[in-house]
C-alpha cells in the first residue's frame, strides 16, 4: 500500500446453491451420525459470498479496484463452479467434509492467486441467516 494514501475496503456480494453432506468416509456410519446428527444426509443452502479487497484509493478512478472485474473473477472462479453442485463430489473437497468454513478457506484458495494476497482481504460465507464464516488468509 502506498504510504499517506487512504486505505479503503470493499466488499461484494454473491449468491449460490449448493448441496452437502457431512460425512467422513474412513469413520462408520454410526461415528459420522453421531458427530454430525442429520448432516449426514445431503441437503442443500442457498449461499451468500461476501468478497472484501482491501487497498489504497486510486486517484484517477476512485476506488480500491474495479469491482465489475472482481464479481467477473469471482463469478468464473467459484460461482459458475459451485452454483448447483454437489460439493462433496467436486475434486477441491476430496479428503475435507465441506462445512462453511471448509468452504471460504477454499474460496479464498481460488481467488488469491488471481487477486493476490495483499488485496484480498476477506472471504465471508453465509450458509445461512444464523451462521457465516470469516476466513482472512494465513
Amino acid at each position: 500500500m502506498t504510504a499517506g494514501r487512504p486505505i479503503s475496503y470493499s466488499t461484494r456480494a454473491f449468491t449460490f446453491s449448493a448441496g452437502h453432506r457431512y460425512y467422513v468416509g474412513e469413520w462408520a456410519a454410526e461415528e459420522n451420525r453421531r458427530v454430525f446428527g442429520n448432516l449426514t444426509v445431503s441437503h442443500g443452502h442457498n449461499y451468500s459470498l461476501e468478497v472484501t479487497v482491501r487497498g489504497t484509493i486510486d486517484a484517477r478512478t476512485g476506488m480500491v479496484m474495479d469491482l465489475g472485474e472482481l464479481k467477473r473473477i469471482v463469478g468464473e472462479l467459484v460461482v459458475s463452479r459451485f452454483d448447483h453442485a454437489d460439493l462433496n463430489a467436486d475434486p477441491l473437497f476430496v479428503g475435507k467434509v465441506p462445512t462453511t468454513e471448509n468452504i471460504a478457506v477454499t474460496i479464498w484458495g481460488l481467488l488469491a492467486p488471481k487477486l493476490g494476497t495483499d488485496r484480498l482481504w476477506r472471504v465471508r460465507v453465509w450458509e445461512d441467516p444464523t451462521l457465516y464464516v470469516d476466513y482472512f488468509g494465513r
